[in-house]
Formats: C-alpha cells, structure tokens, sequence
C-alpha cells in the first residue's frame, strides 16, 4: 500500500513539473519576436465607416465677407407733449468673419455694435452644414462668428445671413479663398440648402453700392414686384398710377441697378460662384485632413 502511494505522488510531481515546463515554453514563443500564435478562424480587419468624419486639424484658420442685409433703424421724435418711434428700413453691408480655433466644439457668435437680432440659429445650421460638405469633425474645435456693422444699427435679419456664414467656414475648413467681388444672401438648413429671403431690392442695392459686382440669390426669390406706370388723361387732368407687375428678379435687378445675379439651390451652388479665380475647385492649402 506504501509503495503505491509513493508510486503516486511521483507521477503526479513528474506531470506537474511537465507541465510548468510547456507553460514556459509556450509563453517564450508568444513573447518571442514575431511569435504571435496562430488564431482559428478568419482575421476580422475593421475600417472605418465611409461617413466617419475627419478630426479637425489643430491649425487655426480665418475667412471673412462682406454680406447685404436689410437694417431697421429706430429714431425717436418729438411730436407735442410725447416722444413716438420711427421705424425705417434699407439696405446695408456687414462683415462677417469666421475663425477656428481648437476649442470644445460650441459654435459662438459677437456682434459689434450689440444688435437685436439674434444669430445663434443662423450659425448653427451653416457650421453644420460646412462640417457635412467638408466631411470634418469639428468637435475638438471651437467656431466663433464675428458680425460687425459700420454704424449703430437697432436689427438686423439674422437668418438671411446663414449661407454666407455656411462659405465662409466652409472656405476656412477646406483651404480656398472666397471672391470679393462677390457676395450673398440667403438661409440655409444642415443639409447645405439655401432657402428664401426677404428684402430682396435693399440687399442688391446695398451689394451694387458698396462694389460688388455679383449678387448670389436663393432661386425661391427668382421673383421680384416691380411697378409699371400707368398714364390716364381725362381732360386736361393727367393721372399717373404705378401698378404692380411680377418680374423675374435676375432680369430686373441687372437692367435696373446693373449688378449681375446668380440664383443657388445648395451650397455646392454656392461655392461654385464664391472660390476666387483660379481655384477651379481644389483647396489650396487644406486646414483639415480628407476623409
């Protein structure tokens, strides 16, 4: 019975030793240089969805341009005993600016002088709708908008400023630089497309007086109410009307102010006007890196 017993335990102490002995053996071949054990099964390879978006790269970058809006104006008088407001409106230019800087991913706007209307919305959808066409992640970054009138001004239209804004980074994230002789007006969604205005004659009378010589219009404002004048003589009385008459905004505003006109749809549209010569399309120095 002792002998048995002893018999056992050597048998066991061998396969103990035995196995610590392939224990090392195996895990000199895994450290080993280019030891790596094969796997069962087929290798799976992961690469990145065709959506993914590009990091922003860490260089800040800056574009600016001069943007048509309709300006309301209050101006108090004095009539009898109680001061009134007069509202007025007409056309004027802005500068916007746009800059990225490696932040946290908030899109911030300023305006100088402090104005009634507020941008936050416009901007929103354009950085969105850059960061779409320019296939860039823009969570790591910061997107700040400067908007800067001449003069004290009590509102501007904050919406129609959207798709300027919409060029303006996307020109920043995709290296390109912008036209000056041309300029824009017109919302836009997420998805890059231009939406209709307001204020159509102020904004091209403005574009017109301050040099421009193209004037970017969202095709739902192809139409434009211009007036024909009507002459009646009864007698020695000469009446004169000015009746209404729907015209094609293109046609009027270039006989009229002399201002060639484009209309856009999408940004892509957009960008096809606003590259500066030269560029046909390809980004000069790009700011991000391509999908």
């Amino acid at each position: 019975m002792g002998n048995n017993t002893r018999l056992l335990e050597k048998t066991l102490a061998v396969l103990l030793v035995l196995s610590v002995a392939v224990n090392i053996l195996l895990l000199g071949v895994i450290l080993a240089p280019g030891g790596d054990l094969p796997l069962e099964g087929p290798l799976e390879v992961v690469t990145p969805s065709a959506t993914t978006l590009a990091p922003a790269s860490t260089t800040a970058g800056a574009a600016t341009m001069q943007v048509p809006v309709v300006i309301q104006r209050v101006e108090v008088k004095q009539g009898g005993p109680f001061p009134y407001e007069v509202f007025t409106t007409e056309g004027g230019m802005v500068n916007i600016s746009v800059e990225v800087a490696p932040g946290k991913g908030r899109v911030l706007v300023q305006t100088t002088p402090l104005m009634g209307t507020v941008f936050q919305d416009a901007a929103n959808h354009a950085v969105a709708a850059a960061a779409n066409h320019s296939g860039v992640d823009l969570s790591g970054t910061d997107v700040i908008f400067s908007i800067r009138s001449p003069e004290e001004v009590s509102e501007i239209d904050g919406p129609s400023a959207g798709a300027a804004m919409a060029a303006l980074l996307t020109s920043v994230l995709e290296g390109f630089p912008l036209n000056e002789s041309v300029t824009v007006t017109g919302t836009i969604d997420e998805n890059g497309r231009i939406g209709p205005i307001g204020g159509v004659l102020e904004k091209a009378e403005a574009a017109y007086r301050s040099g421009k010589t193209l004037f970017l219009l969202p095709a739902e404002n192809n139409q434009v109410i211009g007036y024909r004048e009507e002459v009646r003589l009864l007698g020695n009385l000469r009446i004169v009307r000015q009746l209404p008459v729907v015209m094609d905004a293109k046609t009027y505003l270039q006989e009229n102010l002399g201002i060639q006109v484009r209309y856009v749809d999408t940004l892509d549209d957009l960008l096809t006007y606003l590259r500066a010569p030269g560029v046909a399309g390809e980004a000069s120095r790009p700011v991000v890196s391509p999908v």
